[in-house]
């Protein structure tokens, strides 16, 4: 193999690994910044807020009252997903790994 496509490899190898890096970080990113919400994935969200039994008069009294606010939030899967899908960029690079095995010589020595 010449210099330039092993130079070539050792490129695409780089870039294959700073995308995998890129792709888990960013998973884990988002799962943070969505609060790292350890159940799975939701759609809507429920505020509780609570409403007083007579209109006016909270003294009497007040009730809760579950409101639906439809928000995506990302659960468990996204960090799982960014980590398999970088472990198998990961993987492809190391298919393209510049060492070659080196093969054994015997030498009788008599």
């Amino acid at each position: 193999m010449s210099c330039g496509k092993q130079r070539d490899f050792s490129r695409f190898r780089l870039s294959l690994r700073l995308a995998s890096f890129s792709i888990l970080l960013a998973g884990l990113c988002i799962w943070l910044f969505h609060g790292a919400n350890t159940g799975f994935w939701k759609t809507s969200v429920e505020t509780r807020v609570e409403v007083p039994v007579v209109p006016g008069m909270p003294e009497l009294g007040v009730q809760e009252k579950i409101e639906w606010e439809e928000r995506f939030v990302s659960g468990i899967e996204t960090p799982l997903v960014s980590l398999v899908l970088a472990l198998c960029m990961w993987s492809l690079s190391m298919r393209f790994s510049s060492s070659k095995k080196p093969q054994s010589t015997l030498v009788n020595e008599q």
